[in-house]
């Protein structure tokens, strides 16, 4: 293994040079503020403003790197006092004063802008807010605090349409007919899993703007993913997996333990549980997981701490189940074992476990590379270190929001708690997860059945008894909504009814003796899940069977039979079991906090990479080349679909590679009609998909560069991996609000720049070229169709080949031909100089030089394809350092252009176009 140098790039930039090149200045004298400031005010045209625009800049945040000694200054822009919504600046300054790099969405045209009558106050703009987001109308709305100033800052009751009293504020909200007088408010959606950021004119009441800080998967995206059936074991996949543990090097000795999938498992697929002891950090987590003042001692035995607090919701109230959160009592062990073929409602203590440590190990490792208090973290108590604190978040395990999922909730400010959201998989593509099988008698058979969420699960053995059908002698008697009686150990036979819920159905069924409830749906098709209270708790399953199969259920009574889980296929799935998962969702937390700093959310646009962040922090944390190839397919989420390993689909619109054939993503594909087939990737997820795919690669070249480290806990500069995990973060803190693509590119580029002096700049060139996010890329907007891809890499990283016409005229050679390719390097270095898959040519069009397809469609691109040698031949040097690659060409090329890209192991890259004649 290599190590990379650290030797931050302090200096006067050299403009020659790839690595400083994203430095704007030399050293300048004055704080970080006065810096940011002052450059930005001296250079506006350089961010699409003028002089005046600039008046008004306050700092929302400001803190430094403790690793590189940048200090990332937030700014806002304002008029007349008040905030113009969206409109910020983040500077990112060097400890010598020199400006790494500035990331904006500064708005134009502030001075032009008339006053505007503000006949809405805040409660007015909350009923305005709801009915234009279709919630329900608030109900008795009032002020709960109010302060003064232009922005009128109000804090309005939850009024049963959020969880949380709505701040609001006022401000300006940018428009197409340039600033409209605005309140800005925060709504926890009471109904839904949505946290919406409302923006609503101050006039009109129209709703100007709306996001929603919940990320999620959609339903419809999964759609297709989730309808392939195929044909999985009826048991877990608990093959061990070759790995080694990941433990931090200093941990937190509080005499903890959890039985859990351990780091670096992505799910059961990698292995079984065991059980870990004081895996907690002691740098991110000095006392333990389980602390929250600051002293020696744990202030929680349940799975509670200062980082997370981790129970079920499965009754979706946003409330903690009773008696949810594990309790490992003094000595702190959580030795809770799974049974994977059983459903995981009779495992929950366990899943609340894993989701609790695996929870707490993304705060500590994200923490290891700079996602700290004062850049916006995840803590109860900050222990002094800077930032606010009470914002641990809220790991739900079971949540009863939905299923085939998983979500994360940012409040947008520091001190604000974020709420991760697992569900169950149930796997219905493979039949429904539950049965009762009727032994005799005309409806002699099995039966598939739907589960309920507040019930225990019916278990393979299942459980027996006599069905009989529940009459309580008050209207439909068959509903059992009014008290009963019933054989001791019956099953009851319930009719679904709009009369009382279904907690009632089973409490009276328990009250009367049954073993388990199967609840009758009242209308034809498929029965459906459950959802009911878990206060006050229910002790038998119940589950639900189609009207139809219900029907002939009750026509065959008198009969004896059971409740259980489908052997047919295998038991549910369970997101909190998917560290993978878990890594994903708090990676939101990670990018929404420190894109712009921790007093906004501004991931906004259609080009928005957060799913991509949240994919790329999963499989690089969780990377293993025993399982992990580059050139294969690394899939994300197949435990959920029922798949045995990572290795393959997932539920993305293609697996990882850096195999272009498996992975065809270039930068133009984010197009409407560009991705495969002439379909559109969806966004977020589809684009985000797309940024993590080039971040995959990046990943792999700095791995081939300096080395895989296991241990991802161990410093940026101890192998590829660990840096790009430090690369990743650090442009996340500098490239400020709405990033696209490019903008991203050029943040990592420049946090490499500030890190090591540049010294992996080319290899980060050659990796974004390639998929057409080289230096000539145009992002346009942050819209999806004004982007244009380049394959080319930053000019002081590329040389022209000996004996062959410079970049760009074309070599005329004859298809088939062996060309000699001739470059010179400063001494012999021997020949493994070469990065992984270089040599390659590709097809590029004759007139424009582009790599296009000839047919026009923009996905697949012409994929790179392997130069090979003649005969026996292979790459030569001689004693001064000049090298010679024969390269066979084909001769199928006739009539067709090409380039042809040597890289070295460094990034640089010899670069030559040829025409093919016959």
């Amino acid at each position: 293994m290599t190590t990379t140098t650290g030797s931050p790039a302090w200096a006067e930039p050299d403009p020659a040079g790839p690595g400083t090149s994203a430095f704007l200045t030399g050293p300048n004298e004055g704080s970080p503020t006065e810096i940011a400031m002052r450059y930005l005010r001296a250079h506006p045209e350089r961010y699409g403003v003028g002089a005046a625009d600039l008046t008004d800049l306050v700092v929302a945040s400001s803190y430094t790197s403790r690793h590189s000694g940048v200090t990332h200054v937030n700014l806002t822009q304002r008029h007349g006092e008040r905030e113009v919504f969206g409109a910020t600046a983040t500077v990112s300054v060097a400890r010598d004063g020199s400006v790494v790099f500035v990331g904006d969405t500064l708005v134009p045209g502030l001075a032009g802008t008339a006053g505007a009558s503000t006949s809405l106050d805040a409660v007015d703009a909350v009923k305005a807010a709801a009915d234009a987001l279709d919630l329900a109308d608030p109900v008795a709305p009032r002020v709960m605090s109010r302060a003064g100033g232009a922005a009128q800052r109000t804090v309005v009751s939850g009024s049963g349409i959020s969880e949380q009293p709505i701040p609001a504020k006022l401000g300006w909200q940018p428009t197409d007919k340039g600033l409209r007088p605005a309140w800005q408010l925060v709504i926890d959606d009471s109904s839904d899993v949505h946290l919406w950021n409302a923006t609503v004119d101050a006039e009109t009441g129209k709703l100007l703007n709306a996001d929603d800080w919940t990320h999620q998967d959609s339903p419809n995206d999964l759609a297709a993913t989730l309808g392939r059936r195929e044909a999985p074991s009826t048991t877990a996949a608990a093959a061990a997996v070759p790995m080694t543990a990941v433990r931090p090097p200093d941990p937190a000795e509080d005499g903890s333990s959890y039985r859990v999938f351990e780091f670096p498992k992505g799910d059961p697929n990698d292995g079984p549980q065991s059980l870990v002891t004081n895996p907690a950090d002691g740098t991110a987590s000095p006392y333990g997981w389980h602390d929250t003042d600051g002293s020696p001692g744990a202030e929680y035995t349940t799975t509670r701490g200062n980082n997370a607090h981790a129970y079920t919701d499965r009754d979706a109230n946003n409330q903690i189940d009773p008696g949810s959160p594990a309790d490992g009592g003094a000595t702190l062990t959580f030795n809770f074992p799974a049974d994977l073929n059983e459903h995981p409602q009779t495992y929950t203590q366990a899943a609340v476990v894993n989701q609790f440590y695996w929870c707490n190990i993304v705060h500590d490792l994200t923490y290891r590379y700079g996602f700290d208090e004062a850049s916006g973290n995840f803590q109860v108590n900050n222990y002094g270190r800077g930032g606010a604190g009470g914002d641990d978040v809220q790991c739900e395990a079971h949540d009863g929001s939905g299923q085939n999922n998983a979500n994360f909730s940012t409040p947008a400010v520091d001190g604000g708690r974020p709420r991760m959201q697992m569900f169950l998989w149930p796997g219905n593509q493979f039949g429904l997860p539950n049965a009762v099988t009727v032994d005799g008698g005309s409806a002699a058979g099995t039966y598939e059945a739907e589960y309920a969420r507040f019930t225990p699960a019916p278990t393979s053995a299942g459980f027996a008894g006599q069905l009989v059908l529940a009459d309580d002698g008050v209207g439909n008697g068959s509903d059992g909504c009014t008290a009963y009686s019933l054989p001791a150990g019956a099953i009851a036979v319930v009719d679904r009814s709009s009369a009382c819920n279904y907690h009632t159905q089973v409490v009276n069924a328990e009250a009367a003796g049954a073993s388990a409830v199967v609840v009758v749906n009242n209308a034809a098709g498929a029965p459906v899940v459950m959802s009911g209270s878990m206060n006050p708790a229910v002790g038998i399953p119940a589950v639900m069977v189609s009207q139809a199969d219900g029907t002939s259920i009750k026509a065959g009574l008198p009969a004896t039979g059971r409740v259980h889980r489908n052997l047919a296929r295998p038991a549910m799935r369970d997101a909190s079991f998917r560290s993978e998962t878990i890594f994903h969702e708090y990676g939101h937390g990670v990018s929404n906090r420190l894109t712009g700093g921790p007093t906004v959310n501004c991931l906004t646009g259609q080009e928005q990479m957060g799913e991509g962040w949240s994919d790329f922090f999963a499989i690089t944390a969780l990377l293993n080349p025993a399982i992990d190839d580059p050139e294969q397919a690394r899939g994300y989420g197949q435990y959920a679909l029922f798949q045995d390993s990572r290795v393959g689909g997932g539920i993305r619109p293609r697996p990882y590679s850096r195999n272009m054939e498996i992975q065809p993503f270039t930068y133009d594909s984010i197009k409407t009609g560009g991705w495969l087939d002439g379909t559109s990737l969806a966004a977020p997820h589809g684009i985000g998909h797309g940024w993590a795919a080039v971040l995959w690669d990046m990943t792999w070249d700095l791995v081939d560069r300096h080395g895989f480290n296991p241990n991802v806990y161990e410093g940026w500069d101890t192998g590829g991996n660990n840096l790009a995990l430090q690369l990743v973060i650090d442009g996340l803190k500098m490239q400020g609000c709405g990033p696209g693509f490019v903008t991203g590119r050029d943040a990592i580029i420049a946090a490499d720049a500030a890190l090591t002096g540049g010294e992996n700049a080319c290899t980060l060139w050659a990796s974004f070229a390639r998929r057409g996010l080289g230096y000539s890329a145009v992002q346009g907007t942050t819209g999806r169709d004004d982007n244009s891809e380049a394959f080319d890499t930053h000019p002081s990283c590329r040389g022209d080949f000996l004996d062959r016409a410079a970049q760009p005229e074309l070599n005329t050679v004859a298809a088939g031909d062996a060309v000699p390719m001739k470059f010179k390097l400063a001494t012999n270095r021997g020949l493994d100089i070469l990065a992984a898959g270089s040599p390659y040519s590709r097809l590029v069009d004759c007139d424009t030089l582009r790599t296009v397809n000839p047919d026009g469609s923009i996905t697949p691109r012409p994929t790179p394809v392997a130069a090979v040698n003649p005969g026996g031949s292979r790459m030569s040097v001689n004693a001064n350092g000049q090298y010679n690659y024969p390269w066979k060409t084909d001769p199928a090329w006739a009539g067709t252009c090409r380039e042809f890209v040597l890289t070295l192991d460094t990034g640089f890259q010899h670069r030559a176009y040829f025409r093919f004649t016959d």
